[in-house]
């Protein structure tokens, strides 16, 4: 069986043209100088047909750039690329849609570049209308449509037309949430059929649900090619380290401020580092685990409540917490203190965790105060990480933001 998708030592790069604005404000003749920049560098991989794969990387990883030489909308400057079968692309919000047309007529000219005849939209006209539900709207020009409406009259085209490889990019983070059930639902439908689908996405917990297969992307090159659960645990994992460095690179422990309360004139700067005992930082959760934080103290005496938390890394959900407003408040004074802290024993999954301490005023506020984070991986025999362990986590977590 011949792959859906062969990608062979792929690259490509862009060039933009440079003028020198001292130039321009000097009026002399610039001379342009052209910067070049590697987008996909020698990427090989195949996607057999009815796979399901997702694209994960960070902005700018080159995702966009993959997915449209994947669809011929840009060539690789070197490698080959084979395409198996009729494409469905869903790149970019509208993209195909000629905004004067209706809505109608862009159903029928999608289907010709589609490669069907007229008669066969037409069978599978009022079906589009439906999935796209856009009223009398469908018989108006696009150029009048919200981004909404583009996104259903798309998806609802490339659906109904039954492509052998669906690709679409970011196009499901789009619209209301009942719009996006009937989106998975009928992602699924194709793949029953056979249907190849290679998807964009950032929310992980969609992903997890419509692909069994996921290939990361970063600064152009392939650097996991897994299952879907494997990548994204994978990936997660590196955000939060990667958002953690961020925030120190950006000045260090920055101070948690709460606009809301009204901070006293002795409160200064307070500082916390959090270390495990040992140089390892992995933990058996089936035995207890002892951190420290070092609190570094500037004001003459400081009364606060101390907070520890032990947070997934990627999801930021809470495991456990103490009770920091039943325990007495602490007194500290000026200099550094060491705390210690035990977490028991406990049945998590395997996973990153972090765990977090803060010092909050004696009324249990977040003021001028300063909080620190260990980063620790955790391991637990007794526990595997599955698809649906890790797919539990994430539609939690996103009922808990909406």
């Amino acid at each position: 069986m011949n792959p859906a998708i062969a990608l062979t030592n792929v690259s490509k790069s862009f060039s933009g043209e440079r003028v020198s604005l001292f130039s321009l404000l000097m009026r002399r003749s610039a001379v342009p100088r052209r910067a070049t920049k590697s987008v996909i560098d020698d990427v090989s991989f195949t996607i057999m047909p009815g796979e399901r794969v997702a694209l994960m990387g960070q902005n700018g990883a080159g995702k966009s750039t993959l997915l449209k030489i994947i669809s011929r909308i840009l060539q690789p400057d070197h490698g080959h690329v084979a395409v198996h079968g009729r494409v469905a692309s869903l790149l970019e919000l509208g993209i195909g849609f000629h905004p004067e047309l209706t809505g109608a007529e862009n159903v029928y000219f999608y289907g010709a570049v589609m490669g069907m005849r007229r008669h066969e939209v037409s069978q599978i006209f009022d079906e589009i209308c439906a999935f796209a539900d856009i009223g009398d709207f469908i018989n108006q020009p696009v150029k009048v449509y919200s981004s909404g409406m583009y996104q259903r009259l798309a998806f609802a085209s490339a659906f109904a037309t039954r492509p052998d490889i669906l690709i679409a990019d970011e196009g499901l983070s789009v619209g209301d949430m009942a719009f996006q059930q009937k989106c998975f639902d009928r992602i699924e439908s194709l793949t029953d059929h056979g249907t190849t689908i290679l998807v964009v996405a950032h929310s992980i917990s969609s992903l997890l649900r419509i692909t069994d297969r996921a290939l990361w992307l970063d600064n152009g090159n392939i650097r996991m090619d897994d299952s879907v659960h494997v990548v994204a645990e994978a990936y997660s994992q590196y955000m939060a380290r990667a958002s953690e460095q961020q925030r120190l690179d950006g000045g260090g422990n920055q101070p948690i401020s709460n606009q809301y309360v009204r901070s006293t004139a002795t409160m200064r700067v307070i500082r916390t580092a959090v270390r495990a005992p040992s140089t390892s930082d992995t933990w058996d959760c089936r035995q207890p685990l002892q951190v420290e934080a070092v609190v570094e103290i500037d004001d003459p005496v400081f009364v606060a409540r101390v907070n520890v938390r032990l947070v997934t890394a990627a999801e930021n959900m809470f495991v456990v917490e103490n009770d920091y407003m039943s325990d007495p408040p602490m007194t500290f004074t000026t200099g550094q203190h060491l705390l210690q802290f035990t977490f028991p024993a406990m049945q998590i999954r395997p996973s990153l965790y972090r765990f977090v301490v803060h010092l909050l005023d004696e009324s249990g506020q977040y003021r001028l105060v300063r909080d620190g984070t260990l980063f620790i991986q955790v391991v637990n025999p007794n526990l595997r990480i599955t698809q649906e362990s890790f797919l539990v986590n994430a539609q939690i977590q996103s009922e808990m933001c909406s």
